[in-house]
């Protein structure tokens, strides 16, 4: 009976120790890793000329991805070089009939004065100085809408370069050469390196957790090496709240279900497992909560 009693005690001093140690600590199976994707579009109709990269590449940001064939875009480029030439042109000739028209109309309205010429002259040099501004203010806009154009051309000529917008491996790549696309035609994506681990907490959790905390993240895919992070920041918001159909609970029967907050985790170091941590990996991050800066 002694015996029965001392190992009911050690049995319940166990687990008062179990629990005094597992409420410092926090975790979530309900968690992936996530990254930046940059989605590859093409912005300019057109041939696909050359691809310079192949699946799962790593690429720097400002790396030729793809070029469509660019013949098209340099005529039209230089149909509009020619074009801002002929408006400057005839911006220049107006600029000089104005001038003229302004000399006269000003020793004309001066004879006016003097009485020299006649009230018809001076009509007529004043028609003449308006007709020379409107022409003028035309040859500008003329002029301006032909810059414009050119600018246009200049810049649908550099879509047809396709560069990386970040450093990133290449995935999910559907382009080849030859292949006649449209502009916003997905081609390929851009995945960022820099992966971190979203977990998606019970707002029940989130009493003592804070930014700064140690987190150990395991993660299924690597299941012999468990990882150190650190918690970055809490979402603004419980999942649903950024959902596309927000529940609305003002009307009908309510039913309390527990919401949850998604939580970003950085590593701080993946180390030689870089390659292997990629987005969309199960995990189970544990947060220690008796780390981190108190608020």
């Amino acid at each position: 009976m002694i015996i029965g009693g001392v190992c009911a005690g050690v049995v319940l001093i166990g687990v008062l120790l179990y629990w005094l140690h597992a409420r410092n600590f926090e975790s979530t199976d309900d968690s992936y890793t996530t990254t930046h994707v940059h989605e590859i579009s093409a912005r300019v109709a057109g041939t696909v000329e050359s691809v310079n990269i192949d699946d799962n590449q790593l690429v720097k940001a400002g790396q030729t991805l793809v070029v469509l064939d660019q013949r098209d875009f340099k005529v039209a480029l230089e149909q509009a070089r020619a074009q801002v030439f002929q408006r400057r042109a005839a911006a220049v000739q107006a600029r000089a009939n104005l001038d003229h028209a302004q000399s006269d109309y000003d020793r004309i309205t001066k004879l006016s004065h003097e009485k020299v010429v006649s009230k018809q002259d001076l009509d007529n040099a004043t028609a003449a100085l308006r007709t020379g501004k409107g022409a003028m203010d035309a040859a500008t806009s003329d002029l301006v809408a032909a810059e414009a154009a050119l600018h246009n051309a200049e810049l649908q000529l550099s879509y047809t370069t396709i560069i990386a917008p970040a450093d990133g491996v290449i995935g999910k790549k559907t382009v080849e050469t030859g292949m006649r696309i449209q502009p916003g035609q997905a081609l390929m994506a851009v995945v960022e390196r820099n992966v971190w681990v979203l977990g998606n907490f019970k707002e029940t959790q989130l009493a003592r957790m804070r930014v700064g905390q140690h987190v150990d993240v395991k993660i299924d895919a690597i299941p012999d090496h468990k990882f150190s992070a650190h918690v970055d920041s809490l979402q603004p918001g419980t999942g649903s709240t950024f959902a596309l159909l927000p529940p609305d609970n003002a009307t009908g029967n309510f039913t309390k279900i527990v919401q949850r907050v998604p939580v970003k985790i950085v590593f701080d170091d993946v180390g030689k497992y870089r390659a292997r941590v990629v987005p969309g990996l199960s995990c189970e991050p544990k947060i220690d909560l008796r780390t981190g800066r108190p608020e």
